[in-house]
């Protein structure tokens, strides 16, 4: 796999939650820190997700937001 983006991880499906047109998949990373990914029902289908399956969670933003209280 080659992709653009800098900051990618694999990682095993911890969750998977599916609706009928968003699903949520959770990974949790080393540590016990989870990611949290919403990604369309059909991509979740076509990519055959299943708890256990073998994933690469890939982050890319342009931008980084902080806030406070």
């Amino acid at each position: 796999m080659q992709i653009s983006a800098r900051n990618h991880v694999p990682k095993m499906v911890k969750t998977i939650k599916k609706g009928p047109v968003n699903t949520e998949v959770i990974v949790t990373l080393d540590g016990g820190a989870e990611i949290v990914s919403v990604i369309t029902t059909y991509s979740a289908e076509r990519l055959g997700l299943k708890e256990g399956s073998r994933v690469y969670a890939v982050m890319k933003a342009s931008e980084v937001m902080i806030g406070i209280d």
